[in-house]
């Protein structure tokens, strides 16, 4: 059928409004109307063409149903549900085309999700183990060779080592390695550091598991659920674990174990010896590295440096202190830690007697050709592949030759028999416990060790009570009298 012109349907249209007595406003109104509703039938044919053979999970609400996606061609059903409380929306295949398994795994995911999303939590679960994944490698990012600026490798290594035990934990003692963490009862954690002291250590099994490392461990894993699991809204925090932790009575008593005098003074004039220092078909090499062993320790007791902080000097952190006399001059020597050295991050100079070590060790290298510039460190390693590098001695090397040391004196067997642990570390308690007997003022040796005059006065305040028997009884003659008779 062919259609009119054009221009008899205008006479037409022309007629009818003529007829009707309708104005131009009054037909722009009925056209839009009729655009609305064109509008309004497309839409709802598109709609229909995503969900369909729709079936609602439940008869008496319309908030959840699941629906074959007309866009699709592999004919699985998919979940929809709609958060009255939160307006949000909610939708995930199902990979299944079963009309009667759709359901029931509608179902079950329902119940699993529309809770998170009235409390607003991302409906996305994690297992404790994709947990505590997201949460190291956070914090791995926060590490930095800046004191305060982040945390150390080490730091780290203990973090992981920590959250290894609670892996443990969910994995063999509650068997839930694969349940998701809002699914794991927060109750059902409450006797972990119970559980941890049944544990065999993996060294020094003779001792048990301290109650300061098992309460650190717990103060861990909760940080990591705060961080990541209530932070990122994967759980709200009525379902962080309730973790009961270790009490102990409150103590003072140093937790590192140091050398006597006698027994420092045994191990001193050992390194002195021609025994130590130029053993029988020793090389140049094998010397030098003797006399960096015994200089490191020397400098750590008289100065009661960190360990890490006398790695990290440089021969430009040396200076002279010009308000000492000639002949201090000789023996004193001031150490800049810097601030990025310190542990505090913050810089101080040390002052100490270290003068004629620091002497004794740049005659050893330059015995080796190696020069002692401003920018070298001073315990830098001399192997051949090494010396030219400037690559600075680690922890361990120092920490192993003075555990053989230690037995080559026989100083370790005196350590086995009454339970100590030495390391390098026990330089410097075995430094403020000798200045604090010999009367140096508690605020200048906390300058001296970068650390508060709170912190050596709770660790050593028995040492002040111990060196100050005249002050303490002074005015006490009447008493003293009555005793003694």
């Amino acid at each position: 059928m062919t259609p009119p012109p054009p221009e008899n349907s205008l006479d037409t249209l022309r007629e009818v409004v003529e007829d009707l007595d309708l104005t131009p406003e009054d037909l722009l109104m009925v056209l839009s109307s009729v655009v609305s509703l064109k509008k309004k039938k497309r839409n709802t044919e598109e709609t229909n063409k995503i969900f369909q053979d729709k079936i609602y999970l439940w008869e008496n609400t319309k908030d959840s149903f699941i629906y074959r996606d007309g866009r699709t061609k592999g004919g699985n059903y998919y979940i929809r549900i709609y958060c009255k409380e939160t307006k949000k929306v909610f939708s995930k295949s199902l990979r299944t085309s079963s009309r009667e398994e759709g359901i029931v795994k509608g179902r079950k995911i329902y119940s699993e999700t529309y809770g998170k999303l009235i409390r607003g939590e991302k409906t996305q679960s994690l297992t404790t183990d994709k947990l505590i994944s997201l949460y190291l490698q956070r914090e791995e990012r926060k590490i930095s060779p800046i004191p305060k600026a982040g945390i150390t490798r080490e730091t780290f290594r203990c973090k992981k080592n920590k959250l290894s035990v609670w892996n443990r934990f969910i994995t063999e003692e509650l068997k839930l390695s694969n349940t998701k963490i809002e699914n794991i009862p927060p109750d059902l954690t409450r006797d972990f550091s119970f559980w941890v002291q049944r544990q065999e250590k993996d060294y020094y099994k003779k001792s048990s598991w301290s109650p300061d490392y098992i309460n650190s461990i717990i103060c861990e894993v909760k940080r990591m659920y705060h961080q990541v699991g209530v932070r990122d809204k994967f759980i709200s925090s009525s379902l962080v674990p309730e973790i009961d932790y270790i009490k102990k009575q409150p103590s003072t008593q140093i937790k590192r174990d140091i050398l006597s005098v006698d027994e420092y003074e045994k191990l001193v004039t050992y390194l002195r010896t021609n025994e130590y220092l130029k053993p029988d078909g020793s090389s140049q090499l094998d010397r030098c590295r003797r006399t960096i062993f015994r200089e490191f320790i020397g400098i750590s007791y008289n100065t009661g440096m960190r360990p890490k902080e006398i790695l990290g000097l440089t021969w430009g952190d040396v200076s002279v202190n010009v308000s000492d006399t000639e002949e201090n001059k000789k023996i004193f020597r001031l150490l800049e830690v810097k601030s990025e050295n310190s542990k505090t991050g913050r810089m101080r100079k040390v002052n100490s007697p270290i003068g004629r070590r620091l002497q004794r060790l740049k005659e050893s290298y330059e015995k080796l050709g190696m020069k002692c510039e401003a920018n070298h460190f001073i315990f830098r390693n001399p192997t051949y592949e090494k010396k030219d590098k400037n690559i600075p001695y680690q922890h361990y090397f120092f920490s192993h030759r003075l555990q053989i040391a230690l037995k080559e004196t026989g100083i370790l067997d005196e350590l086995v028999k009454t339970g100590r642990k030495i390391t390098l570390y026990s330089s410097r308690h075995f430094y403020t416990t000798l200045r604090l007997q010999n009367g140096l003022d508690i605020h200048l040796l906390s300058k001296q060790l970068g650390t508060s005059t709170t912190y050596v006065d709770r660790t050593y305040s028995h040492i002040q009570v111990e060196t100050n028997t005249e002050r303490i009884t002074k005015g006490m003659s009447l008493i003293k009298t009555l005793e003694e008779e």
